[in-house]
């Protein structure tokens, strides 16, 4: 039978044992993070584990927040698990180092934030392996350490300790400031460590290059001995050029510094003249291969070739075949005379706008071919980089009138050709050149023999008055050329005149006339018919067989100017 205060010690015994295991299983054990209770689990990548073991401690910013549950090898290295805590939250941005506690190689896992907006760290969360590192191991290095020792010779060791002491023998100061720029150096390093590691790494590959053409380099080593005599022989000289060398160094900052303010722009300009070399570069490259070629052709056909010391070479001379394109430049009003050679500003965008089917300037610049776009041909860039093709000004190009109007010409402030009458508004239609008055379309089916066109269309002309005796003479010296179906005006009687060929005039060739010439009217006849016109008094035969005058004539006077040779 226990007593009453044995039960006591017994009670007081269990309820601390109680707490100290409740103790050890939270704080010390740590099953709530073993079982993740209210904890995040976060994966950690690493190049190799870097001394990570379970259970090592995560801090954030100096404060323990987790512990690493577990570590594994993976196909690339090595990842680690952390359980943290839900609080505070940790932004994802972050760098993850693998650092040492002690020199008997505790390590932990401390957690650098970059920024501290969000996102921030849940469960689930990866940290990519390239934002974290491992310390460096110094196993390794105390071996290769070991190593460069053991590649003394011992009896030279104690001449190298003297050597070393005597060279750094007072020098306190300087090795105090060369450890001082050294920080500051690795300090400054510690922003590029990327780099820095890269370059590290990349000169592994320099060291073994070089340790390969070790011939080659001894090679090296004769010849900068030769030119290290010859630096010795002309030592004079190469101290004249260090005293000059401070001033030229001098002058060549200045100039930087007056181009510093444009020389970036340059640059800048550059990488656009890079871009069109890249764009060009099929034209560039066709370009080369056939300027060697061409040059020896020009180089073939020069004097010194020949035995006779002249030049050999075929020339020909055409003249408006094809003709000359003017459409989409400007008009013709303001053409300069030959003689004037001054130097002008002209308008942005002169080349011919004729289709591009057109046989006009084949090679100008509507048929450049667009690089960037294959099987595309236009005059600009913003057509070439448009969905659009490239619309012609005109369909054809005009024989004579005012030029068409150009509304790039319209928008640089040039005015419109002096020809153009502004109240009728009268300019070259983009159809081209229009027939000429009088002409059958094509097209247009044959109509009646005899019969007049309407008053008021184009070509007709106004009957002459009937009473005037000079016309009735004049009309019998024109000869029928179609048959007649009205009865020629009264005239006088003349003696007959032997027949004579069709339409001569002025002692000119006889004119053409259809195959129904001489035929009796009632025969079906052809819908063209040829008739002779005096072009100083405008009279004409009709094919009804009455003698008409133009009366529209325009007065008889030479032209002053070759503009006043155009119509207006």
């Amino acid at each position: 039978m226990l007593t009453r205060f044995v039960r006591i010690q017994l009670a007081i015994f269990a309820i601390v044992g109680i707490i100290g295991i409740i103790a050890m299983v939270l704080f010390y054990i740590q099953l709530p993070t073993l079982l993740g209770i209210g904890r995040m689990t976060v994966t950690l990548e690493l190049p190799a584990t870097g001394g990570l073991y379970r259970f090592s401690n995560v801090t954030y910013r100096g404060v323990q927040v987790g512990k690493v549950t577990a570590v594994a090898l993976t196909a690339n290295g090595a990842k680690a698990t952390l359980s943290l805590g839900s609080s505070p939250k940790i932004p994802a941005n972050l760098q993850a180092d693998v650092l040492s506690v002690s020199a008997v190689g505790e390590q932990y896992v401390d957690l650098r934030p970059r920024t501290d907006s969000a996102p921030y760290l849940r469960d689930g969360s990866v940290i990519a392996m390239r934002d974290t590192t491992i310390p460096q191991a110094v196993g390794p290095m105390l071996d290769q350490v070991n190593a460069l020792i053991k590649s003394l010779p011992k009896n030279k060791i104690g001449q190298l300790l003297d050597e070393t002491f005597q060279a750094f023998n007072g020098a306190g100061y300087d090795l105090g400031s060369l450890s001082d720029s050294t920080s500051r150096i690795s300090a400054d390093a510690n922003d590029v460590v990327d780099r820095t590691r890269a370059l590290i790494e990349d000169t592994g590959p320099l060291l073994d290059s070089q340790a390969k053409t070790t011939d080659s380099v001894r090679t090296w080593a004769r010849s900068l001995a030769g030119i290290s005599d010859v630096v010795a022989t002309d030592d004079s000289r190469l101290r004249t050029v260090l005293q000059n060398g401070p001033g030229a160094a001098d002058e060549a900052s200045r100039l930087f510094e007056q181009i510093k303010p444009t020389l970036p722009v340059l640059l800048a300009n550059l990488t656009t003249i890079g871009q069109i070399g890249v764009t060009y570069h099929p034209s560039l490259e066709q370009l080369l291969v056939l300027l060697p070629p061409a040059v020896a052709i020009e180089q073939t056909a020069g004097p010194f070739n020949h035995p006779e010391g002249w030049s050999k070479g075929d020339f020909s001379f055409t003249v408006d075949d094809p003709p000359i394109c003017t459409v989409g430049f400007l008009p013709q009003n303001m053409w300069r005379s030959p003689s004037d050679t001054s130097d002008i500003d002209t308008p942005d965008g002169l080349y011919c706008k004729l289709p591009q089917d057109s046989p006009i300037s084949v090679r100008g610049a509507r048929n450049y071919p667009c690089m960037g776009h294959p099987g595309k041909r236009a005059p600009t860039v913003e057509i070439c980089n448009s969905d659009k093709p490239f619309m012609p000004l005109a369909m054809r190009q005009h024989v004579l009138g005012p030029s068409p109007i150009d509304p790039n010409l319209l928008s640089q402030g040039i005015p419109l050709d002096d020809r153009v009458t502004a109240d009728q508004r009268i300019f070259g239609p983009l159809e081209g050149t229009p027939l000429p008055p009088g002409a059958v379309p094509r097209g247009t089916p044959p109509g009646p023999r005899g019969a007049s066109p309407p008053p008021g269309t184009l070509g007709a002309a106004a009957p002459p008055a009937p009473s005037s005796a000079n016309m009735s003479t004049q009309a019998n010296d024109f000869p029928s050329i179609a048959p007649l179906d009205v009865a020629p005006p009264p005239a006088v009687h003349r003696s007959p005149a032997p027949p004579r060929p069709p339409a001569v005039i002025n002692g000119g060739p006889s004119q053409a006339h259809p195959s129904s010439f001489g035929t009796k009217a009632s025969q079906t006849a052809p819908s063209i018919a040829v008739t002779p016109y005096d072009p100083r008094s405008g009279r004409y035969v009709a094919p009804d067989g009455k003698l008409y005058q133009q009366s529209d004539l325009a007065t008889g006077s030479a032209p002053k100017q070759w503009q006043d040779l155009f119509p207006t």
